[in-house]
């Protein structure tokens, strides 16, 4: 992943997921190294402890028992616009 790129995800995991800004650079650094990118980040937020995004499927979800049927919009919201990056 480009850092442009995981700059837009993580837009997305803070605007719609409320992830904490705080944690963008580790993020970034994560999913941008060429050797073991980081293919799961727990960013929580809005889904709970177990929220994660998925750089593999660029996806994000939580754990099943987290699942309420706001937590499923919002997932739903969210990669909705994940899929919008190229």
């Amino acid at each position: 992943m480009n850092r442009d790129k995981a700059n837009k995800v993580y837009d997305i995991l803070v605007n719609l997921g409320s992830a904490t800004e705080n944690m963008r650079d580790s993020f970034i650094h994560s999913h941008i190294r060429e050797e073991d990118m980081c293919t799961e980040w727990r960013f929580m937020g809005k889904l709970g402890c177990g929220g994660k995004y998925r750089s593999e499927r660029n996806t994000v979800d939580c754990y099943l028992e987290d699942e309420t049927e706001d937590r499923l919009k919002i997932i739903n919201e969210i990669n909705k616009e994940l899929k919008k990056i190229k």
